[in-house]
């Protein structure tokens, strides 16, 4: 059995990149690299109906030169409104012990889930390597493994998340870095050990609040969310979560009006006029939720909210400074 496993992150296109076999996830529907996948499946062949695996269930499919790996396998999921941490940490361990049927499997690529359907992106992405550098340290996994890539479709995402993964792999026992590139190195080792702080995440994100970030999911506000309103967000100890309406099918409505049921508080950017993030806050109010309200130029507010009191922000930095003290006012 393989006493090494290196654990990359490239930015790239799943479909592309070059394994022994890609990990994806069927979670009643098919989403993002999942359904890119798919697709191209379905172009030479192999139907889609074909790749519905049923909760819990497993398929290997080879993939005929499709995408740049010549085998998937798809694990069966809950619906994406209830794949949260815990299930990605859980999806994480289940592939690992599913690849122990396929001899010769040294090279295996993946993507991170969670990040466009709500969940804290450095979260998720601890959850997906926690899962399976503890699968792996318990012993789970092909004898052959050597190496898995997490694969990220954005750039500046794939740099934040190397960022969450070095804060989380860091003085782990078992773990260095590697001597060339990105990446890590995890040892098995004879004794048993602790398991690394970034295997726990997942079970521990259950436990901790989070806020409830309501705003348009465009270009021009990424910069806003991402270092405006993440790092205050972090550094007053809870996750932030915002739901991309485009990524859902269904119940989109329920799974928004759960997140800001159970958020320690609700931050929306009224930023474009945006009716959804009004509709969300509106909500909000309805709920009791404490709110605070974001626009980069009061010009831009609609209704009655110019009323109520609005951090205006001239740009990320003073957004950032703002809303920091914000934070700290919430917690007084």
């Amino acid at each position: 059995m393989s006493a090494a496993l290196d654990v990359v992150l490239e930015a790239g296109d799943i479909t592309t990149t070059r394994a022994d076999v890609v990990l994806l996830k069927h979670a009643q529907s098919f989403y993002g690299a999942d359904n890119a996948v798919a697709l191209r499946l379905d172009a030479v062949g192999i139907p889609m109906s074909q790749l519905k695996v049923p909760v819990g269930d497993q398929l290997f499919v080879e993939t005929r030169g499709t995408i740049g790996a010549p085998l998937a396998l798809f694990l069966g999921t809950v619906r994406l409104g209830h794949f949260g941490y815990h299930e990605i940490r859980q999806f994480s361990a289940r592939a690992l012990k599913a690849l122990e049927s396929r001899a010769g499997i040294r090279h295996v690529a993946c993507t991170i889930h969670g990040p466009n359907y709500g969940l804290d992106e450095d979260e998720a992405a601890l959850a997906l390597v926690g899962g399976l550098v503890e699968a792996f340290l318990r012993g789970a996994g092909p004898q052959s493994l050597e190496r898995i890539t997490v694969v990220e479709l954005h750039p500046r995402r794939a740099e934040r998340l190397r960022k969450a993964l070095e804060r989380g792999l860091g003085g782990s026992p078992g773990v260095e870095k590697l001597p060339v590139g990105w990446g890590f190195r995890v040892k098995r080792m004879n004794q048993v050990v602790q398991a690394p702080s970034l295997a726990s995440a997942g079970a521990q994100s259950l436990a901790k609040p989070h806020a409830f970030v309501a705003m348009p999911f465009e270009p021009d506000l990424e910069d806003v969310y991402h270092y405006g309103i993440q790092g205050p967000v972090k550094s007053a100890g809870l996750l932030c979560e915002r739901v991309d309406q485009a990524v859902f099918e269904g119940a989109i409505i329920e799974r928004i009006k759960e997140r800001i049921d159970t958020a320690k508080v609700v931050i929306a950017d009224l930023s474009m006029a945006n009716p959804n993030v009004y509709l969300e806050v509106g909500y909000a109010w309805g709920r009791g939720r404490p709110t605070i309200l974001l626009v980069r130029d009061v010009k831009e507010l609609r209704f009655d909210v110019a009323s109520y009191r609005c951090l205006v922000y001239k740009n990320i930095r003073d957004l950032e400074s703002q809303l920091t003290r914000e934070m700290q006012r919430l917690d007084a």
